[in-house]
Protein backbone atom coordinates (compact mmCIF):
# COMPACT_ATOMS: atom_id res chain seq x y z
CA UNK A 1 0.00 0.00 0.00
CA UNK A 2 1.32 3.54 -0.89
CA UNK A 3 1.00 5.50 2.50
CA UNK A 4 -1.35 8.33 2.43
CA UNK A 5 -2.71 7.12 -0.96
CA UNK A 6 -5.82 5.34 0.39
CA UNK A 7 -7.48 8.65 2.92
CA UNK A 8 -8.36 10.44 -0.38
CA UNK A 9 -12.16 11.14 -1.32
CA UNK A 10 -12.65 10.47 -4.85
CA UNK A 11 -13.97 13.60 -6.32
CA UNK A 12 -15.73 13.56 -9.84
CA UNK A 13 -12.35 15.88 -10.63
CA UNK A 14 -11.12 12.86 -10.34
CA UNK A 15 -13.47 10.74 -12.40
CA UNK A 16 -14.48 13.01 -15.48
CA UNK A 17 -13.55 13.45 -17.74
CA UNK A 18 -14.85 9.69 -19.39
CA UNK A 19 -13.15 7.71 -22.42
CA UNK A 20 -14.01 4.48 -23.24
CA UNK A 21 -11.02 3.39 -21.42
CA UNK A 22 -11.19 4.59 -18.45
CA UNK A 23 -15.09 3.77 -18.13
CA UNK A 24 -13.74 0.27 -18.85
CA UNK A 25 -11.44 0.16 -15.87
CA UNK A 26 -13.93 1.56 -13.53
CA UNK A 27 -15.94 -1.51 -14.46
CA UNK A 28 -13.50 -3.62 -14.64
CA UNK A 29 -11.95 -3.28 -10.60
CA UNK A 30 -12.50 -0.75 -8.30
CA UNK A 31 -8.70 -0.89 -6.92
CA UNK A 32 -7.24 -0.31 -9.78
CA UNK A 33 -9.23 2.27 -11.02
CA UNK A 34 -8.38 4.45 -7.68
CA UNK A 35 -4.84 3.46 -7.99
CA UNK A 36 -4.57 4.25 -11.75
CA UNK A 37 -7.13 7.74 -11.62
CA UNK A 38 -7.27 8.84 -7.92
CA UNK A 39 -4.31 7.94 -6.82
CA UNK A 40 -2.02 8.97 -9.87
CA UNK A 41 0.36 5.65 -8.70
CA UNK A 42 3.05 5.23 -11.89
CA UNK A 43 3.34 1.38 -12.69
CA UNK A 44 6.75 -0.29 -11.77
CA UNK A 45 7.13 -0.64 -15.66
CA UNK A 46 5.50 -0.80 -18.91
CA UNK A 47 4.66 -4.08 -20.36
CA UNK A 48 6.21 -4.72 -23.67
CA UNK A 49 2.98 -4.95 -25.75
CA UNK A 50 1.57 -1.63 -24.81
CA UNK A 51 5.10 -0.44 -26.14
CA UNK A 52 5.07 -2.00 -28.72
CA UNK A 53 1.33 -1.01 -29.60
CA UNK A 54 2.62 3.05 -28.96
CA UNK A 55 5.20 2.41 -31.32
CA UNK A 56 3.32 1.45 -34.21
CA UNK A 57 1.00 4.22 -33.96
CA UNK A 58 3.33 6.48 -33.81
CA UNK A 59 4.62 5.24 -36.86
CA UNK A 60 1.41 5.13 -38.16
CA UNK A 61 0.10 8.64 -37.45
CA UNK A 62 3.17 10.51 -38.56
CA UNK A 63 3.12 8.17 -41.94
CA UNK A 64 -0.06 9.06 -42.98
CA UNK A 65 0.52 12.70 -41.80
CA UNK A 66 3.64 12.73 -44.24
CA UNK A 67 2.07 10.84 -47.53
CA UNK A 68 -1.11 13.44 -47.06
CA UNK A 69 0.82 16.12 -46.78
CA UNK A 70 2.87 15.28 -49.63
CA UNK A 71 0.60 13.36 -51.57
CA UNK A 72 2.11 10.38 -52.68
CA UNK A 73 3.30 6.90 -51.54
CA UNK A 74 5.87 6.50 -48.86
CA UNK A 75 8.59 4.02 -48.57
CA UNK A 76 10.05 1.86 -45.72
CA UNK A 77 12.96 3.81 -45.02
CA UNK A 78 10.80 6.71 -43.88
CA UNK A 79 9.07 4.96 -41.46
CA UNK A 80 12.48 3.34 -39.84
CA UNK A 81 12.68 7.30 -38.72
CA UNK A 82 9.39 7.96 -37.40
CA UNK A 83 10.67 4.27 -35.33
CA UNK A 84 13.87 5.47 -34.30
CA UNK A 85 12.22 8.54 -33.33
CA UNK A 86 9.67 7.10 -31.15
CA UNK A 87 12.71 5.10 -29.25
CA UNK A 88 13.91 8.38 -28.16
CA UNK A 89 11.45 8.99 -26.61
CA UNK A 90 10.39 5.62 -25.10
CA UNK A 91 13.89 4.04 -24.54
CA UNK A 92 11.98 0.49 -24.26
CA UNK A 93 11.09 0.47 -27.67
CA UNK A 94 12.65 -2.48 -30.15
CA UNK A 95 12.71 -0.78 -33.92
CA UNK A 96 12.94 -4.57 -34.98
CA UNK A 97 9.84 -5.56 -33.79
CA UNK A 98 8.44 -2.22 -34.88
CA UNK A 99 9.72 -2.83 -38.07
CA UNK A 100 7.72 -6.02 -38.51
CA UNK A 101 4.78 -3.94 -39.27
CA UNK A 102 5.94 -1.73 -41.81
CA UNK A 103 4.94 -3.80 -45.06
CA UNK A 104 1.14 -3.74 -43.41
CA UNK A 105 1.60 0.09 -42.65
CA UNK A 106 3.31 0.30 -46.25
CA UNK A 107 0.32 -0.96 -47.70
CA UNK A 108 -2.73 0.15 -45.70
CA UNK A 109 -0.91 4.10 -45.91
CA UNK A 110 -0.38 4.06 -49.63
CA UNK A 111 -3.85 2.57 -50.05
CA UNK A 112 -5.51 5.00 -47.81
CA UNK A 113 -3.74 8.19 -50.03
CA UNK A 114 -5.62 6.49 -53.35
CA UNK A 115 -8.64 5.92 -51.13
CA UNK A 116 -9.31 9.36 -49.46
CA UNK A 117 -8.43 11.20 -51.91
CA UNK A 118 -10.63 14.16 -52.80
CA UNK A 119 -11.88 13.72 -49.39
CA UNK A 120 -13.23 17.26 -47.65
CA UNK A 121 -12.16 16.37 -44.04
CA UNK A 122 -8.85 14.61 -43.45
CA UNK A 123 -7.06 13.85 -40.54
CA UNK A 124 -4.99 11.79 -37.95
CA UNK A 125 -4.81 11.41 -34.39
CA UNK A 126 -8.09 14.01 -34.12
CA UNK A 127 -9.12 14.72 -30.34
CA UNK A 128 -12.79 15.63 -29.62
CA UNK A 129 -14.43 16.52 -26.20
CA UNK A 130 -17.94 17.29 -25.55
CA UNK A 131 -19.58 18.36 -21.82
CA UNK A 132 -22.01 17.18 -20.20
CA UNK A 133 -25.14 17.99 -22.73
CA UNK A 134 -23.11 16.36 -25.50
CA UNK A 135 -21.88 19.93 -26.78
CA UNK A 136 -18.61 20.40 -28.49
CA UNK A 137 -15.70 21.20 -26.20
CA UNK A 138 -13.00 23.20 -28.15
CA UNK A 139 -10.44 22.14 -25.34
CA UNK A 140 -9.44 18.84 -24.85
CA UNK A 141 -8.00 19.25 -21.68
CA UNK A 142 -10.95 21.54 -20.29
CA UNK A 143 -12.60 21.06 -16.90
CA UNK A 144 -15.83 21.62 -19.11
CA UNK A 145 -15.18 17.91 -20.39
CA UNK A 146 -17.58 15.41 -19.61
CA UNK A 147 -16.65 12.48 -22.69
CA UNK A 148 -13.69 12.62 -24.54
CA UNK A 149 -11.99 10.08 -27.17
CA UNK A 150 -8.71 10.17 -29.96
CA UNK A 151 -9.64 9.27 -33.39
CA UNK A 152 -6.78 7.88 -35.40
CA UNK A 153 -7.61 8.39 -38.90
CA UNK A 154 -10.92 9.66 -40.46
CA UNK A 155 -11.57 11.23 -43.88
CA UNK A 156 -15.26 11.70 -45.45
CA UNK A 157 -17.00 10.60 -48.52
CA UNK A 158 -20.19 12.23 -49.54
CA UNK A 159 -22.63 11.90 -46.60
CA UNK A 160 -20.24 9.17 -44.57
CA UNK A 161 -17.49 10.15 -42.27
CA UNK A 162 -15.08 7.08 -41.88
CA UNK A 163 -13.18 6.44 -38.45
CA UNK A 164 -10.35 4.16 -37.95
CA UNK A 165 -9.12 2.86 -35.37
CA UNK A 166 -5.88 1.00 -35.72
CA UNK A 167 -4.91 -1.82 -33.22
CA UNK A 168 -2.00 -4.07 -32.95
CA UNK A 169 -3.99 -7.43 -31.43
CA UNK A 170 -3.24 -10.95 -31.47
CA UNK A 171 -6.59 -11.64 -31.28
CA UNK A 172 -8.42 -11.71 -34.96
CA UNK A 173 -11.79 -11.46 -32.99
CA UNK A 174 -14.43 -8.81 -32.74
CA UNK A 175 -16.11 -8.59 -29.73
CA UNK A 176 -18.95 -6.60 -27.98
CA UNK A 177 -16.40 -4.09 -26.29
CA UNK A 178 -14.65 -3.19 -29.91
CA UNK A 179 -17.96 -2.47 -31.20
CA UNK A 180 -19.01 -0.13 -27.66
CA UNK A 181 -15.84 1.39 -28.29
CA UNK A 182 -16.61 1.97 -32.02
CA UNK A 183 -20.00 3.83 -30.98
CA UNK A 184 -18.32 5.50 -28.90
CA UNK A 185 -16.13 7.06 -31.34
CA UNK A 186 -18.91 7.57 -33.78
CA UNK A 187 -21.25 9.31 -30.84
CA UNK A 188 -18.38 11.88 -30.44
CA UNK A 189 -17.42 12.35 -34.17
CA UNK A 190 -21.26 12.88 -34.71
CA UNK A 191 -21.43 15.72 -32.13
CA UNK A 192 -18.34 17.36 -33.95
CA UNK A 193 -19.69 16.54 -37.44
CA UNK A 194 -23.35 16.67 -37.27
CA UNK A 195 -23.42 16.71 -41.28
CA UNK A 196 -22.67 13.36 -42.01
CA UNK A 197 -25.59 11.11 -42.32
CA UNK A 198 -23.67 7.58 -41.53
CA UNK A 199 -20.57 6.70 -40.06
CA UNK A 200 -18.50 3.98 -40.97
CA UNK A 201 -16.13 2.53 -37.88
CA UNK A 202 -13.24 0.47 -39.85
CA UNK A 203 -11.34 -1.48 -37.17
CA UNK A 204 -7.41 -1.31 -38.57
CA UNK A 205 -5.63 -4.76 -37.34
CA UNK A 206 -2.06 -3.59 -38.67
CA UNK A 207 -0.56 -6.97 -37.64
CA UNK A 208 -2.44 -8.99 -39.74
CA UNK A 209 -3.01 -6.15 -42.42
CA UNK A 210 -7.08 -6.36 -42.10
CA UNK A 211 -10.25 -4.17 -42.00
CA UNK A 212 -13.05 -4.84 -40.33
CA UNK A 213 -16.11 -2.21 -40.31
CA UNK A 214 -19.26 -1.32 -39.21
CA UNK A 215 -22.05 1.41 -40.06
CA UNK A 216 -23.85 3.70 -37.71
CA UNK A 217 -26.54 5.64 -38.66
CA UNK A 218 -27.53 8.85 -36.53
CA UNK A 219 -30.35 6.75 -34.90
CA UNK A 220 -27.78 4.10 -33.72
CA UNK A 221 -25.88 6.63 -32.39
CA UNK A 222 -29.21 8.22 -30.58
CA UNK A 223 -29.92 5.26 -29.27
CA UNK A 224 -26.79 4.70 -28.22
CA UNK A 225 -26.67 7.57 -26.23
CA UNK A 226 -29.81 6.68 -24.29
CA UNK A 227 -28.25 3.90 -23.27
CA UNK A 228 -24.27 5.17 -22.24
CA UNK A 229 -25.35 8.09 -20.32
CA UNK A 230 -27.10 6.18 -17.33
CA UNK A 231 -23.95 3.85 -17.11
CA UNK A 232 -21.34 6.16 -16.60
CA UNK A 233 -24.07 8.17 -13.73
CA UNK A 234 -24.25 4.94 -12.24
CA UNK A 235 -20.33 4.42 -12.09
CA UNK A 236 -20.14 7.96 -10.61
CA UNK A 237 -22.21 7.20 -7.66
CA UNK A 238 -20.24 3.85 -7.30
CA UNK A 239 -17.29 6.05 -6.78
CA UNK A 240 -18.03 9.54 -6.06
CA UNK A 241 -17.12 10.17 -2.22
CA UNK A 242 -15.62 7.01 -1.38
CA UNK A 243 -12.07 6.60 -0.38
CA UNK A 244 -10.25 3.20 -0.94
CA UNK A 245 -11.44 1.39 1.75
CA UNK A 246 -15.16 1.49 0.83
CA UNK A 247 -14.31 0.72 -2.89
CA UNK A 248 -14.93 -3.35 -3.66
CA UNK A 249 -12.23 -4.91 -5.57
CA UNK A 250 -12.48 -7.50 -8.45
CA UNK A 251 -9.79 -9.95 -7.87
CA UNK A 252 -9.32 -12.44 -10.39
CA UNK A 253 -6.85 -14.38 -12.09
CA UNK A 254 -7.81 -12.46 -15.29
CA UNK A 255 -7.90 -8.99 -13.93
CA UNK A 256 -4.85 -9.66 -11.72
CA UNK A 257 -2.70 -10.64 -14.51
CA UNK A 258 -3.01 -7.63 -16.47
CA UNK A 259 -2.60 -4.80 -13.23
CA UNK A 260 -0.14 -2.58 -13.48
CA UNK A 261 -1.11 -2.59 -9.28
CA UNK A 262 -0.45 -6.46 -7.82
CA UNK A 263 2.75 -4.72 -5.83
CA UNK A 264 0.56 -3.16 -3.57
CA UNK A 265 -3.01 -4.22 -4.10
CA UNK A 266 -3.96 -6.34 -1.00
CA UNK A 267 -6.13 -8.45 -2.53
CA UNK A 268 -4.00 -9.42 -5.30
CA UNK A 269 -5.02 -12.66 -6.93
CA UNK A 270 -1.86 -14.21 -8.79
Amino acid sequence: MIEGKTGLRIKLSHLRPWSFSKVQKAKKCQYEFFWRYVAKVEPLEKPEFLVLGSGVHFVLENALNVAFKRERPLNRELLYYFAENFKKEEPLADVNKIAEFFPNILRYVNGQLKRAAGSSLIASELEIAVDGELRPVSEFDSSRVFLRGKLDFIFSKGETLYIVDHKTNKSRDFNNKIKTQLRWYALLASVKFPEFERFALEVHNVRYGTVNRFIFTQRDLESFKIRLLPIIEMVEEEFNGKTFEELVPSPCELNCKWCDYRHICPVASY
